[in-house]
């Protein structure tokens, strides 16, 4: 079969390496790509939308599947909020729904899947134009986390790593697929601007890299007591994830000022003031902050962070805040310090990338909104373990 002449079949598709969208499939990513999401005609908006809502919601076959995730932020018939529109968290959550029994390695394997998949587009960009501004750094930064995502320990008794799992979706037909359709399914800026992939995928990276932390943390919290090994690995991890988040932000700080804002306006309301993964990734860290009240009852999404039982959760910071156990002590500062790196280095990005006459997105004032919260002394402690979850360790989109 060639493509282009017919659909193909699941079973046509199995024997085509990289294969995972059919023609018709194929051709609407391209016109997603071709200007940039915000700059789609209305009719093209328009076929894309009726494309994803007119699929049949008990359709599960892979073109269905398949058409559902290249689409949905199109749909005229789902309330999406801009930030998860713009973001692709939907395909996250379907691949992470694969792996039920360890969403921690599924959570990797899709940091890694997307980081590899900015790093090949920078690498062709690169051979096109050498000349290309921050492209060399870009791609050394982007290849060492790339390495050090692959030298991540899931098992460190067995001696497992994120590289073993990578290695596994290489020779695994099903994962593969699955792989390869996260990666066409998410690759979907809203310009043409070559920076906005860099800022897209970073963005995508942090998305998993919040959740990974926060299910980390709540694991970790109970683990400490019957099984304070674990418990310790668990938060070791956490702090590979925390140290990761500051390797990403340091690819995307391979951007100008100038060529961030080449694209800022068109990414519109999509603020990350609207991520439920990081505000939820602090609560289970750090506890409630009282002074986002207002913010979450602002943005309907959002809400369901001000619920008692959320309010009530016990973080981290407090199930570790008497331990007696070195390794769990220690790895709580590790991961408290690269946290508060990154925060910092999040307002200094705000500060520097937006000048002062910009209104910010989400409808916050900016840098100042930023620096408000790098500090956590404000966060209240819940009581409860169990507070808040199934919310708080589960991935979260809307």
């Amino acid at each position: 079969m060639t493509a282009g002449t017919s659909e193909a079949t699941p079973e046509e598709r199995r024997t085509l390496p990289g294969y995972v969208l059919t023609p018709r499939q194929g051709e609407l990513a391209r016109l997603q790509r071709l200007r940039g999401r915000a700059r789609l005609e209305p009719a093209e908006a328009e076929l894309l939308a009726a494309a994803h809502d007119t699929v049949p919601p008990d359709a599960h076959d892979e073109a269905s599947e398949a058409l559902r995730l290249l689409t949905r932020p199109l749909s005229r018939d789902l309330e999406i909020p801009e930030y998860y529109r713009y973001t692709c968290m939907h395909v996250y959550g379907w691949f992470l729904d694969r792996f039920p029994d360890d969403p921690v390695a599924g959570a990797l394997l899709a940091l890694h899947t997307t980081l590899t998949d900015l790093a090949a587009v920078e690498h062709a960009a690169w051979l096109q134009d050498p000349g290309l501004e921050g492209g060399d750094e870009r791609i050394k930064r982007l290849d060492e986390t790339v390495v050090r995502v692959r030298g991540a320990v899931l098992d460190p008794v067995l001696g497992v790593r994120v590289g073993d799992l990578v290695d596994r979706a290489a020779v695994d037909p099903e994962l593969g697929r699955r792989t390869a359709l996260l990666a066409e399914c998410t690759r979907f800026p809203r310009s043409d601007k070559h920076q906005e992939n860099v800022f897209l995928r970073t963005v995508q990276a942090c998305e998993n890299l919040f959740f990974l932390i926060r299910r980390l943390s709540v694991e970790t919290a109970a683990a400490r007591d019957a099984f304070p090994a674990r418990a310790a690995v668990r938060l070791d991890l956490a702090g590979d994830c925390a140290d990761l988040l500051n390797d990403v932000f340091h690819v995307l700080l391979t951007l100008t000022p100038e060529g961030f804002m080449t694209f800022r306006d068109y990414t519109g309301a999509a603020s990350a003031v609207q991520s439920l993964n990081y505000h939820a990734m602090e609560i289970s860290v750090y506890g409630y902050d009282p002074r986002k009240t207002e913010v979450f009852d602002s943005v309907p999404h959002l809400v369901v962070l001000n619920d008692p039982e959320v309010r009530d959760h016990l973080p981290l910071s407090a199930a570790l805040a008497d331990t007696g156990d070195e390794r769990l002590r220690e790895g709580w500062h590790r991961l408290d310090r690269s946290l508060a790196k990154w925060r910092g280095g999040h307002y200094r990005f705000a500060r520097t990338y937006l000048p002062s006459d910009t209104p910010a997105s989400g409808g916050t004032d900016g840098a100042a909104y930023v620096k408000r919260f790098v500090k956590k002394d404000a966060c209240v402690a819940g009581a409860d373990p169990f507070g808040g979850l199934p919310l708080l360790s589960g991935f979260l989109y809307r």
